[in-house]
């Protein structure tokens, strides 16, 4: 997230868009932006062996385990990712939807949440606007920080059941929403059919920069 952080505040306009692809070792918790750590047990996650931290993107809580996440920083408004937040959102949908598309997968965007369940502690118990679904079940949450006409998105593209864990850290009436977290996700592992370890998300990675380069007309310069 510091890395993430560091690369926004020296991004400038007109720069070279970023793409970073990255797995969690060990697992984290990330709180967003304008999220408080008192809702979250934080005794609990160090136990667990797990991170803490806030990410510098809103959004809800997430617990990064059985995930590729994706961070790209750029310019908005401008001719690549378009002049507002919700272009931006939509032009990097179109290279998530690329890449699931060449996994074999149809996903969708979904429209968005109620009021209520907007004000929910945890990203991945609803699909939000913007944020990915496969049959209905979300399985990519993204979220967006904007500053001085760059900008900061984060996403999670779930590969297994890791997420769900997250329950366990928060208090008793949301522990409780488990079942209805695992009802509306879905993830890699169990829409390929096959668990993905992380030498499997390795491999992914270059097909998701791919999908990236193909759909924004960029050039990939890997570090």
């Amino acid at each position: 997230m510091e890395r993430d952080a560091s690369l926004l505040a020296g991004h400038h306009p007109g720069d070279d868009p970023i793409l970073r692809l990255y797995r969690w070792v060990p697992a984290a918790v990330t709180v967003g932006y304008n999220q408080d750590f008192s809702a979250f047990d934080e005794t609990g996650i160090l136990a667990a062996g797990y991170d803490l931290v806030r990410r510098p993107t809103g959004g809800r809580a997430i617990l990064h385990a059985d995930e590729l996440t994706y961070a790209v920083i750029g310019t908005s408004p401008g001719p690549v990712f378009g002049a507002s937040l919700h272009e931006t959102y939509m032009k990097i949908n179109q290279a998530l939807l690329a890449f699931l598309a060449d996994l074999g997968l149809v996903a969708d965007i979904s429209e968005g949440e109620s009021r209520e369940e907007a004000r929910g502690l945890v990203c991945f118990r609803s699909a939000g606007r913007h944020e990915i679904s496969v049959g209905g079940r979300k399985v990519i949450g993204s979220a967006q920080r904007r500053t001085g006409g760059v900008f900061l998105q984060h996403g999670s593209i779930l590969a297994g059941p890791g997420h769900l864990e997250l329950s366990s850290f928060l208090g008793a009436e949301v522990k409780q929403d488990q079942g209805r977290i695992e009802a509306v996700t879905t993830d890699l592992g169990q829409l390929l059919g096959a668990v993905q370890t992380g030498n499997d998300l390795d491999a992914l990675a270059p097909r998701l920069a791919a999908a990236f380069a193909r759909i924004l007309d960029l050039d990939l310069v890997p570090e």
